[in-house]
């Protein structure tokens, strides 16, 4: 998707046209005066201390009026010989539909008409808070200290450019929130050629047709699952696809029989033609059906950190968000949310890959969206879709009208997969009411996303007084956690806790084993 701004002069031109014509439309163009550099400062602070030293000695008072003319000549020639603004075309390319926790490009191209080879600085706008990389702002984030890490790195790139020519360059964006989002304007700026000014203008589209970009649940583990599905080598990504031959119930092929084979998968019709004994092979169904069901409730808000190669204990999630340095890998925070989400879309997608029905239920203190289980892989692009805009509420999740709402829909006997998130049983009572009566008609899958510091917490040898209470807190949240998950594993419900770097290999891995078993 590319975005272009034509020279500035243009737009000028049009919005006077309009505005006489009676036609006027407001445009955010900011057509800003040459400003001083710091070189034309130097000389300005230069001839000022003759000027005082003028005040002491009359001989001074001719060289620094000669000084004053000079340096106006001088900065009045600059601005007539160098470029102008309107020699200067700039454009931004990028996809309406990126990732989230994954660096997606941005391309910054400059057409030079100017006659004259130029350094032009170009700086972007993307939604704030989202972290930046390959800018000159982030490369020297490094060193800047504590008051300059305030706020975030600016998407800033320096294009050398050359007459006639276009010049490219891009950075890198790491989206932290899904949805849709406003791209800001595009600005630029160049010094003259005695380096006496700085010229600069900002671009931005009028009202109405500002750049709007999508921010969609990551899909990089479905191109890397199609990827090594391809190439047959699954197992380097986490995942064991079974073929498990005579557990399930649809026919594949025949074979001659070999000792320890079922007697009851003889088949005596193809024996008696054969005269010999021949066995029957099944494959696992593919019609069958699976629900994926999130909750999006106030449990869900809390952060995730899953793309870290450091330690994130005792880090303000600032420092987290705002680490650009380009020898360091990437931290990007997500919410539980966020994780349930990206495991749900590679879920999604293998079950729709294996022949099942699959759909999705969004829920939290009520029923946010459903898509209905269907077959084919566009069922996961409609899936996607439906979740790529829902934020987490600090509400109480309601599992029994979800799950109420789900029956009412009369959906064949499912796989029904819910990704929440429990703290002890006392709190996890509805979740274990509403199950009782899924478990009815459903096979219930509950996957739950641990935290990680807590667990350290427990396990840590304390030194002080402080640490031994953090330590006694973090076991008991855990054992309460532990009986929680253990009430629902009675109610004949699936449990699947794990920590959220492991959440999307680890469901789709349960999900094969359980259709490897034909317990779907």
């Amino acid at each position: 998707m590319r975005q272009g701004f034509p020279p500035v002069e243009e737009f000028a031109e049009k919005r006077a046209k309009r505005y006489n014509e009676g036609r006027f439309m407001r445009k955010k163009i900011s057509l800003n005066w040459p400003i001083p550099s710091s070189r034309f400062a130097f000389y300005f602070g230069a001839i000022s201390l003759l000027w005082i030293a003028a005040a002491f000695t009359r001989e001074f008072i001719v060289v620094a009026a000669l000084c004053d003319v000079l340096l106006l000549f001088l900065a009045l020639m600059d601005l007539l010989v160098s470029p102008r603004t309107r020699d200067f075309e700039v454009e931004r390319t990028l996809s309406d539909k990126m990732n989230l926790g994954v660096a997606n490009k941005v391309s910054l191209s400059v057409h030079s008409r100017a006659p004259v080879a130029m350094k032009v600085w170009v700086r972007d706008e993307p939604p704030v808070h989202w972290p930046v990389t390959g800018t000159e702002d982030a490369s020297t984030r490094a060193n800047a200290n504590l008051a300059e890490k305030v706020a975030p790195p600016v998407a800033r790139l320096l294009l050398p450019t050359q007459p006639g020519r276009t010049t490219r360059d891009e950075y890198s964006i790491t989206p932290t929130r899904r949805g849709e989002w406003l791209w800001g304007a595009l600005s630029f700026r160049f010094q003259t050629r005695l380096g006496l000014w700085h010229r600069q203008a900002r671009l931005a589209p009028s009202a109405g047709e500002e750049l709007r970009v999508r921010v969609f649940p990551d899909t990089s583990e479905v191109h890397r699952y199609e990827l090594r599905l391809r190439e047959g080598r699954l197992r380097d990504i986490g995942l064991h696809l079974q073929r498990l031959r005579g557990k399930g119930s649809e026919f594949e092929s025949l074979r001659e029989y070999t000792l320890g084979d079922d007697y009851k998968d003889i088949n005596w019709k193809a024996s008696a033609r054969r005269g010999k004994l021949i066995s029957t092979n099944y494959d696992i169904e593919r019609d069958q059906t699976v629900i994926v069901a999130i909750d999006c409730g106030r449990m869900m808000t809390s952060m995730a950190v899953t793309r870290s190669s450091h330690s994130t204990k005792g880090r303000d999630l600032n420092d987290i968000e705002y680490s650009n340095v380009a020898t360091e890998e990437l931290i990007t925070p997500l919410s539980k949310l966020d994780c349930a989400i990206n495991a749900a879309v590679l879920l999604a997608h293998v079950s729709a890959s294996m022949g099942d029905a699959v759909g999705v239920l969004l829920f939290a203190d009520t029923v946010l969206g459903f898509v209905p289980p269907r077959k084919g892989r566009l069922q996961t692009g409609k899936i996607i879709d439906a979740m790529y805009a829902v934020q987490p509420r600090l509400v109480e999740p309601d599992y029994i009208s979800a799950y109420n709402y789900l029956l009412a829909r009369k959906v064949r006997r499912s796989l029904v997969v819910t990704f929440t998130d429990l703290i002890d049983a006392e709190a996890s009572r509805e979740l274990l009411q509403a199950s009782g009566a899924l478990r009815r008609h459903h096979n219930a899958l509950c996957v739950t996303i641990n935290n990680r510091d807590v667990t350290e917490m427990a396990h840590v040898l304390p030194q002080n007084s402080d640490e031994l209470y953090s330590k006694a807190m973090a076991q008991r949240m855990l054992n309460g956690r532990l009986s929680a998950l253990e009430n629902l594993r009675r109610q004949g419900v699936g449990v699947l806790d794990t920590e959220a770097s492991a959440l999307t290999i680890a469901t789709v891995n349960r999900y094969l084993d359980l259709k490897a078993r034909g317990a779907l």
